[in-house]
């Protein structure tokens, strides 16, 4: 990372760009971007990241918005696949090229797994992101009855997990639990709720997990993709 950047974060976090990027073989490079100044649920500003074999991104606003808690936050998606050596659910490479399912909708996916999983994290060590976080679930709460209904049942019980395994407690959790019981899908996401935690050491299980409990999701035109640096992007069916 520049120097520029670095020295713009509390000395943890520095160590810990310093430690990915040494563990990973890699160089993360920040890049500017003006178009992310009032993005967020806060509206300061976010951050967004690529994560590839050779090209390793965190783009920035041009605001000042570089917070320690949202840049640990990508730093942990990056140590999961770089470092970790987890798999990303990915659209399935095709012999002709072109994916037959929308990598944005799958990589959405496996960004809502992959935060049930490190938020946690980020808030043991940045506890004032839970307000990023509340804020989070306030916009999910206000999109509820936008979800179309072929997607009602993945979207809440993901919801559920997310309020149940990082944010207890949270005001969103009795918004989300009375949408379901009304829609008579509450029962059937607690208890994915439960076996996404009993799952949630090995990505490829959770993918599983996944799969079997919602089959309208295309397996065939998926795969778990492991990136590194040193040995580049592989793909492997789910099984």
């Amino acid at each position: 990372m520049q120097p520029e950047y670095l020295d713009r974060l509390n000395a943890p976090v520095r160590n810990f760009v310093l430690e990915v990027e040494q563990r990973a073989g890699i160089t993360i490079q920040v890049i500017p971007d003006q178009g992310l100044n009032r993005g967020g649920p806060l509206g300061q500003g976010n951050l967004a990241v690529v994560i590839e074999d050779r090209r390793n991104i965190i783009f920035a606003p041009t605001n000042g918005y570089f917070p320690d808690g949202a840049v640990r936050h990508e730093l942990l998606h990056l140590k999961r696949f770089h470092v970790d050596g987890v798999p990303k659910l990915a659209a399935a490479a095709t012999p002709w090229g072109i994916p037959a399912i929308s990598p944005d909708a799958i990589g959405a996916l496996d960004n809502a797994i992959e935060h049930i999983v490190i938020v946690p994290w980020e808030l043991q060590h940045h506890p004032e992101r839970r307000e990023h976080w509340e804020a989070v679930l306030q916009d999910v709460c206000d999109g509820l009855s936008d979800i179309p209904l072929a997607e009602l049942r993945l979207a809440i019980s993901m919801h559920c997990t997310f309020l149940r395994h990082v944010l207890p407690g949270s005001r969103q959790a009795e918004n989300v639990r009375a949408f379901a019981v009304e829609h008579g899908i509450f029962e059937a996401a607690d208890q994915f709720a439960g076996q996404f935690l009993q799952a949630a050491a090995s990505k490829e299980n959770l993918v599983r997990l996944l799969f079997h409990t919602f089959p309208e999701i295309p397996k065939e035109h998926a795969a778990m993709e492991y990136v590194s640096s040193r040995t580049g992007v592989i793909q492997k069916p789910i099984s």
